[in-house]
């Protein structure tokens, strides 16, 4: 017969291994989920479309893009660098360089503000008067993220955008 101090119990080991490794690969998984990199926003709009310091060389142009996030959580925008073009002729670039908060599964504005070729925007001037809508291009990148972790974004958008004079 042997002797039970000698014997190790099974139920031991097994905790004193097992446990500790699968707590620290449940940790690494909620890790990992946590760091995933979130959806892309989605454009909707723009809005509040305006013009100031307006000149025949370049002028400037202002709007709110409208967005929203797909993503159960909070994000926040970091910086966007932005090139706009209507009906396939770029009319400018814009970089963003504000934190804004953006609320999880609702709509948020980034505001833009852009130096525009007035040549570029006046050669379309009337075809947007004539036509209902324009062809918006949006593309560039923008730095997003959340908890003090960015991501670098790509933004590809295209569609027809309703013009309201």
């Amino acid at each position: 017969m042997q002797s039970t101090s000698s014997m190790t119990c099974p139920k031991r080991a097994y905790f004193r291994f097992v446990a500790p490794t699968t707590l620290l690969l449940s940790f690494c998984f909620l890790l990992g989920a946590a760091c995933k990199k979130p959806q892309i926003p989605e454009y909707q709009a723009f809005d509040n479309f305006g013009l100031s310091k307006i000149s025949m060389g370049e002028s400037v142009v202002s709007a709110d893009l409208k967005y929203y996030n797909p993503n159960p959580y909070p994000l926040q925008l970091k910086r966007a660098n932005l090139a706009i073009s209507i009906d396939n002729k770029p009319v400018g670039t814009t970089v963003l360089d504000t934190l804004i908060q953006i609320p999880k599964l609702d709509t948020f504005y980034v505001p833009v503000k852009m130096k525009v070729d007035m040549k570029q925007l006046l050669s379309n001037a009337l075809s947007m008067l004539l036509s209902d809508g324009v062809n918006v291009k949006v593309s560039g990148t923008v730095k997003m993220g959340r908890g003090g972790i960015f991501f670098n974004v790509p933004v590809n958008y295209e569609g027809k955008q309703e013009i309201k004079f």
